[in-house]
């Protein structure tokens, strides 16, 4: 086993991982449901656990507003990357006889309670297994304050892998807390449009014996009606996301819900844009307008400073009547909108 682990972790290296470790039942012990490697492989014993870097070319134009398309391209490219190198070494170890499954990078949830599929609700948002318990516990990364992964050298730009197994892997030991960069700047706070994680409270999980603490999460919702591209202006009015949704995102949870049903249904009626990729609860294309949170953050503090600046003097996305983006400055945004005909601007903002 000393030596098929090792194995194990060279292989997603060659395959184009900056990262990798093994976690185990043991050392996920006492976790949620979601760090529970049987839910996705029944006689499951261990999980090697990866990240991919994102290529860091496409960051900046992305937050200053001036190429959306490549940096949702390159998203895509590094989701497929971890997911394809997750099924490559499943492959391997069940050929070597040990039963094994990969753990898509993204976007596979578990069914809601009820069992049927509805608009909105907290449920659509729970992991098959979550890619960061794995990725803490075996030392893949730092779990940073926006609840991301830190790797040392990439920050939070990249997406995990695993690939669970009923092979007795050896575990590998967490990072050392010391190591973590994440000084609790909040620029990923201060980066997120929706107020999605709380600027007081932490939550924690414990994974055999080791505990990990992130900025509590408030209504999953908040997070969607923002990355969904359903609306995107902070506000201060300043600058906005990619997407040029103007709906205000309501300060209770209790209206999460409605207003997402609401911009959601505005959203399916503005003219297509480019790009874009299918999510399984959307009918129209989902379209990479955020993930600032991530993007800022990075080891390097003036880098991240610099990061967060290109971000909020990019001034505010608009959408053309042919559907394309552009960044204009706030007072430009506020004229173009004012001289939208009424059903049209509705798509766009609350007017009343």
């Amino acid at each position: 086993m000393e030596e098929l682990s090792r194995i194990a972790r060279e292989f997603v290296m060659i395959e184009g991982a900056c990262a990798a470790g093994i976690a185990t039942v043991e050392t996920l012990a006492g976790g949620p449901p979601s760090s529970d490697l049987t839910y996705v492989l029944p006689g499951a014993r261990s999980a090697v656990s990866f990240a991919v870097a994102m290529d860091p070319a496409r960051i900046a134009p992305y937050l200053m507003k001036k190429d959306r398309l490549a940096l949702e391209k390159e998203l895509i490219r590094v989701n497929v990357a971890a997911s394809g190198i997750g099924l490559h070494l499943a492959n391997y170890l069940s050929q070597k006889g040990y039963p094994s499954m990969a753990v898509a990078a993204n976007n596979v949830f578990r069914p809601p309670a009820s069992g049927s599929l509805p608009q909105y609700t907290a449920d659509l948002y729970y992991p098959d297994i979550a890619h960061r318990y794995l990725a803490v516990r075996s030392g893949v990364g730092h779990m940073g304050l926006s609840g991301n992964v830190l790797t040392a050298q990439w920050g939070a730009t990249v997406i995990l892998g695993a690939t669970v197994t009923t092979a007795n892997l050896l575990p590998t030991p967490p990072l050392p807390a010391e190591e973590n960069y994440c000084d609790h700047c909040k620029l990923c706070m201060a980066s997120c449009v929706s107020g999605f994680m709380d600027a007081k409270e932490k939550s924690s999980v414990t994974l055999g014996g080791c505990e990990a603490t992130y900025s509590k999460r408030r209504d999953y919702g908040r997070c969607d009606c923002v990355c969904s591209g359903y609306t995107g202006l902070h506000a201060s009015g300043k600058w906005s996301t990619w997407s040029p949704g103007r709906f205000a995102i309501p300060k209770n949870d209790e209206e999460i819900p409605t207003a997402h049903a609401h911009m959601q249904r505005a959203h399916g009626r503005w003219p297509e844009a480019e790009g874009g990729r299918y999510f399984y609860f959307m009918d129209d294309k989902l379209r990479v307008t955020c993930a600032n949170c991530q993007l800022v953050c990075c080891p390097d503090k003036e880098e991240r400073r610099a990061r967060y600046d290109m971000l909020t003097g990019s001034g505010v996305v608009v959408q053309h009547a042919d559907g394309r983006l552009e960044a204009v400055p706030v007072e430009e945004a506020d004229r173009r909108l004012a001289s939208m005909p009424e059903a049209r601007r509705v798509l766009y903002e609350d007017t009343d």
